[in-house]
C-alpha cells in the first residue's frame, strides 16, 4: 500500500492498494451519496460517470501502518459493500474505487470544480458569504467551472507540467479556455483525438444530468484523464461531500449544466481550430 502518484486535487491522500484499486478518504455524507446512487435503480444512467464503488472500510493511522499486503487483501474481501455503518471518531473512512489511470504509461489528469455555486445550503451564514465571494472572484461564476489542478506530460521536455488551485483561482473569464488548452497540448501538438473523446463524454453527461432535476452537485468536480502515449482516456464525476439527492423545495440550481455547456463550447472550438 502506498500513496497514489497521480493526484491533482482533494485534501486527503489517496492510497494505492495492492489490488490495483484506490482508497480515498471520504466523509459520511459523500459515502452516503455514493451508496444512494449505487442502490437506487433510477440513477442507473448516472453510474457510468462515477468511479466504480467497491465498498468502504474504516481505519486509523496506526491500523494502516500495521496492515500488511496479505492482511489488506482480507480487509478488501470483507468490505461492507455499499453499507455505511456508524463511524468511529478515531477512524478515517475510506472509499475503495477503481484506479482510472491503470494501464496508462504517463497519465495526465485535470480536476475541474463544476458549477456557479460554491456553497451548500447547509452552510452557515458566514461560511456561505465567504464562498460566494470566492466563487464570484473566479471563473466559477461567469463560466460554471474552475480549475483545481492539472498534471500533463510534455513530450518536448520529457517531464510533467502542473497547475495548482491558486493558478486556477487567478484566471479571468477571458482566460477560462487556458486549462483545457494547456491540458490537451502535449508540447508537440494538441491532442484533438482526446478532445473529441471528452466532447462526446460531456454531451452524454449533459443528457443524463437533464434527467435529474432534483440532484445538486455543490463543489463537486469533473476528473479528466488521458494517457500521453496512447488514446486511453476517462472522464468521471468526483468529490460529493456537498452533493444531494434530496433537496429542500425551491433550492436554487448549482450551475453544473451551465459549466458543462461551456466546457463543450471550448472543446468544440479547440477541435475546429485544428480542422
Amino acid at each position: 500500500m502506498s500513496v497514489a502518484k497521480h493526484q491533482v486535487g482533494g485534501r486527503g491522500s489517496i492510497l494505492e492498494l495492492p489490488s490495483s484499486r484506490l482508497a480515498k478518504p471520504i466523509s459520511y455524507e459523500e459515502g452516503n451519496f455514493y451508496s444512494t446512487i449505487q442502490n437506487n435503480e433510477k440513477y442507473l444512467p448516472l453510474r457510468p460517470f462515477l468511479p466504480h464503488n467497491y465498498g468502504f472500510f474504516d481505519a486509523s493511522d496506526s491500523d494502516l501502518k500495521r496492515i500488511r499486503t496479505k492482511e489488506l487483501k482480507v480487509v478488501l474481501e470483507k468490505l461492507s459493500n455499499l453499507e455505511l455503518v456508524e463511524q468511529s471518531k478515531d477512524n478515517v473512512r475510506y472509499f475503495v474505487m477503481e484506479n482510472l489511470t491503470l494501464g496508462m504509461r504517463k497519465p495526465c489528469l485535470m480536476d475541474i470544480k463544476m458549477g456557479r455555486r460554491c456553497h451548500d445550503f447547509i452552510d452557515g451564514y458566514e461560511k456561505k458569504i465567504k464562498k460566494i465571494k470566492k466563487c464570484k472572484a473566479s471563473t466559477s461564476w461567469p463560466c460554471g467551472f474552475r480549475l483545481i489542478g492539472l498534471k500533463k506530460f510534455n513530450h518536448k521536455t520529457g517531464a510533467y507540467e502542473r497547475r495548482d488551485p491558486e493558478w486556477g483561482v487567478s484566471l479571468t473569464k477571458e482566460q477560462s479556455e487556458d486549462p483545457l488548452r494547456i491540458f490537451l497540448n502535449n508540447g508537440l501538438k494538441s491532442r484533438v483525438d482526446i478532445a473529441q473523446f471528452f466532447l462526446q463524454k460531456l454531451k452524454k453527461l449533459r443528457s443524463v444530468l437533464r434527467l435529474y432535476t432534483g440532484l445538486r452537485f455543490y463543489t463537486s468536480s469533473l476528473l479528466f484523464i488521458y494517457d500521453a502515449f496512447s488514446n486511453k482516456a476517462n472522464l468521471r464525476l468526483i468529490d460529493f461531500t456537498h452533493s444531494h439527492t434530496d433537496i429542500p423545495e425551491g433550492e436554487e440550481e448549482d450551475g453544473y449544466l451551465f459549466g458543462v455547456e461551456n466546457l463543450i463550447k471550448i472543446l468544440k472550438k479547440i477541435i475546429n481550430e485544428k480542422k
